[in-house]
C-alpha cells in the first residue's frame, strides 16, 4: 500500500445515526447528549431565518460595512496548530461577500471566515440565527458562530472541549469523526499545553508510513446538506471538507450545564 493515500477508501466507515424528524429537548438529552452520541437531524434548521433571508445582497445591507476577521491559506488546509492566529486579515464583511461570490478559483491563497462569533462581529444577523427548538437554554450557550467559505477547505482533525451544533445554511459539507477512545489512534500533538485537541495527521493525504496506527481507529462520517444540523459531543474528534460555496452556523455550550437545561431529562 502507498503510505501516502489520496483517497480514504482503505480505511472503513460507518454512517452516523440519522433521523428525520426533529427530537424533543428531552429525547434530544436523553438519547445523544447524556451518552455523548453525534447525530444528524436532517432538515432541523429549515427553520432557521438564515435559511429563509441570507442572500448575498441581504447579507451586505446589514452588516456588509462591518470588520471581520478572515482566514487565508495557501493549501485551502484551515486550522493548523502553527498558523492559528497568524494567517488572519480584517476584512470588510461585504467584501468577503463578494469574494465568495466572485473569487479566482485560479488564486493560490485561499480565504476562509471561520468560528466568527456573530455578537461581536455581525451583531444585525443574531436574530436570524435562533438557537432549535431542543437545543439546552440559551443561558448556557456561547452566541452562534459564522462559518463562510469555498468548495475544497478542509479543517485540520481536531476536537473541541464543548458540546456542538453545526447548522448548514447553504453548500455541503463532508465530515469525518472518530470517537473520543481513538485518540492514542490519531496522533494528537505531544505539546499538550498548545495543541493538544489538534491531530497529527492530515486526512485529506495521510502517511501511514508515519502514522500506522490510524488504520485501528473507528471513523464516522456523514455529508451535511442546506437545512440538516449535526451534534457533535465533546471529545469527538472531526475533520471537515467543504463543497462548494458554504455557509453554517453552530452553538457550542459545556454538557455538565446542560444537565440544569434539561432538569425533567436527567
Amino acid at each position: 500500500m502507498n503510505p501516502s493515500v489520496t483517497n480514504r477508501a482503505w480505511l472503513p466507515t460507518a454512517r452516523l445515526t440519522e433521523r428525520v424528524t426533529t427530537p424533543s429537548a428531552k429525547e434530544f438529552y436523553r438519547h445523544y447528549v447524556r451518552p455523548g452520541l453525534p447525530v444528524v437531524l436532517r432538515g432541523a434548521a429549515l427553520g432557521l431565518g438564515a435559511l429563509q433571508y441570507w442572500s448575498s445582497a441581504y447579507l451586505k445591507a446589514a452588516a456588509g460595512k462591518r470588520s471581520v476577521p478572515i482566514e487565508f491559506s495557501p493549501d485551502k488546509e484551515f486550522a493548523l496548530p502553527e498558523r492559528i492566529g497568524k494567517d488572519r486579515i480584517h476584512s470588510k464583511f461585504g467584501r468577503f461577500v463578494d469574494y465568495l461570490l466572485d473569487g479566482d478559483a485560479s488564486s493560490r491563497t485561499t480565504y476562509y471566515l471561520a468560528q466568527v462569533d456573530t455578537l461581536r462581529y455581525l451583531p444585525e444577523l443574531v436574530g436570524d440565527i435562533v438557537r432549535p427548538s431542543f437545543a439546552p437554554l440559551a443561558e448556557i450557550m456561547r452566541p452562534p458562530y459564522l462559518w463562510m467559505g469555498i468548495g475544497g477547505n478542509a479543517s485540520t482533525l481536531h476536537y473541541d472541549s464543548y458540546d456542538n451544533l453545526y447548522a448548514m445554511v447553504s453548500g455541503r459539507k463532508h465530515i469525518t469523526l472518530f470517537p473520543p477512545s481513538d485518540r492514542a489512534h490519531l496522533y494528537p500533538y505531544v505539546d499538550q499545553r498548545k495543541h493538544r485537541h489538534f491531530s497529527q495527521v492530515n486526512l485529506r493525504c495521510p502517511d501511514l508510513s508515519q502514522f500506522p496506527d490510524l488504520l485501528n481507529a473507528r471513523p464516522f462520517e456523514c455529508v451535511l446538506s442546506r437545512g440538516d444540523i449535526l451534534y457533535i459531543p465533546e471529545g469527538w474528534w472531526h475533520y471537515l471538507r467543504s463543497h462548494g460555496l458554504n455557509v453554517a452556523v453552530n452553538w457550542w455550550w459545556i454538557e455538565d450545564s446542560a444537565k440544569s437545561a434539561h432538569p425533567h431529562s436527567v
